[in-house]
């Protein structure tokens, strides 16, 4: 910096570079092999940061199928034994028509079914854990089916008024 005669300081001007001791003052760096270093460290301690936590070599996630009267079903990756109610709880629970007194549920290694009442685990506090691969199916109510039903008869029954009504018209 230069001082003038009134002994007051002026400051550098953008084009001018003050250099010494490796400093370069327009950029308020140190110049040199060893900032460079520094600044490489700094970069890549941000970018693992941006990137989050390194990948372990073995997969501590694997994949749970759940499926029938479920709000979300398909297929959900969670933690090594997770257990039946945090399955459903990710695929959003069951829905209005499930029978939930009927919930099957097919182990991922050995194809073995398993009924599993989830009404009556509930109340006795069961907890049913889960293998990675198994699959969870959650079945129709019987009410769903009688809605079902009637839709189709209802239908039905439309179809047979409406064919009576034209054979009635084109009698007469």
């Amino acid at each position: 910096m230069e001082q003038d005669e009134g002994g007051t300081r002026n400051l550098p001007r953008r084009h001018e570079r003050y250099e010494g001791k490796g400093k370069d003052m327009r950029r308020g760096m140190v110049c040199g092999p060893r900032s460079l270093v520094s600044v490489v460290a700094a970069l890549l301690v941000v970018a693992g940061w941006a990137l989050g936590q390194p990948v372990p070599l073995q997969s501590s996630v694997f994949k749970y199928y759940v499926w029938g009267q479920i709000h979300a079903p398909g297929a959900y990756s969670l933690g090594a034994s997770p257990d039946l109610m945090e399955l459903l709880s990710a695929a959003g629970g069951p829905t209005e028509y499930a029978d939930v007194k009927h919930i099957v549920l097919v182990r991922g290694t050995t194809q073995q079914r398993v009924s599993i009442n989830l009404q009556k685990m509930l109340y006795s506090g069961q907890v049913v854990l889960l293998s990675p691969g198994d699959i969870v199916i959650v079945p129709n109510s019987a009410w769903y089916r009688v809605r079902d039903y009637l839709s189709i008869t209802s239908t039905l029954v439309g179809f047979a008024t409406l064919v009576v009504t034209l054979w009635y018209w084109k009698v007469l």
